[in-house]
């Protein structure tokens, strides 16, 4: 039989949802090793979850109220096939309108007509390219048009608020730079995506977000 620790449970109760633990705590506490009991009751009062009266009299390691809720919540590793899928189409947006305008351009004569109205085109859409893939995470809800479609989003995983602008920047900054590396650069990320348990990856680490699934999240009350 396997032996958990406070402390390993303490980690495997953060990152459940809240119906999970709802569930857990239907179950008589006395049928659960006090090792569990300690770790359930601790992340229940943490999250302001209400326990059935049996779990009244069962210790927690300090009282903690609704809102350390903000600086303690974990949430499960979001799905990296989704995330790909995710980053695919963001790069078809934040390159599709270079693509346009180059496509377009080739099929007419302005380039000829009028040379610098044709280079300042293609220079907005380049613009617009680097724009969207640096702030795209920071857009309402922390979701990129490609996140939003696979149900996906980034949260700061200390305040637990949704992806700022300026998160997405140093996300994106990270992917960039990564890239920049000859022949491996461009694996590192999807490395650390794929084994970190949390699924975060050095932009992620250096912003200080998580890539979640959206019906996961848990709003920040107050």
């Amino acid at each position: 039989m396997i032996m958990y620790t406070v402390d390993a449970l303490r980690e495997r109760y953060a990152r459940s949802s809240d119906a999970d633990l709802l569930a857990l705590l239907a179950v008589d506490p006395e049928r659960l090793t006090p090792e569990s009991r300690q770790a359930l009751a601790e992340e229940t009062r943490r999250r302001g979850l209400e326990a059935p009266p049996s779990w009244a009299s069962v210790p927690v390691a300090a009282p903690a109220g609704p809102a350390d809720v903000t600086a303690t919540r974990r949430y499960l590793k979001a799905p990296f096939g989704a995330r790909l899928l995710a980053y695919i189409i963001d790069g078809v947006v934040s390159a599709g309108a270079v693509g346009i305008v180059i496509a377009i351009f080739a099929s007419t004569d302005l380039p000829k007509e009028n040379g610098f109205i044709g280079f300042a085109i293609i220079a907005a859409a380049i613009i617009w390219a680097i724009y969207y893939s640096f702030t795209k995470d920071g857009r309402e809800g922390g979701q990129s048009i490609g996140k939003e479609m696979l149900n996906l989003m980034v949260v700061n995983t200390t305040t637990n608020k949704p992806c700022t602008t300026g998160e997405s920047a140093l996300r994106a900054l990270v992917l960039f730079a990564l890239n920049l590396v000859p022949l491996v650069g461009w694996l590192i990320e999807p490395i650390f995506a794929l084994s970190d348990p949390d699924g975060r990856r050095l932009g992620d680490k250096a912003a200080n977000t998580q890539v979640i699934r959206t019906d996961d999240y848990v709003p920040t009350i107050g």
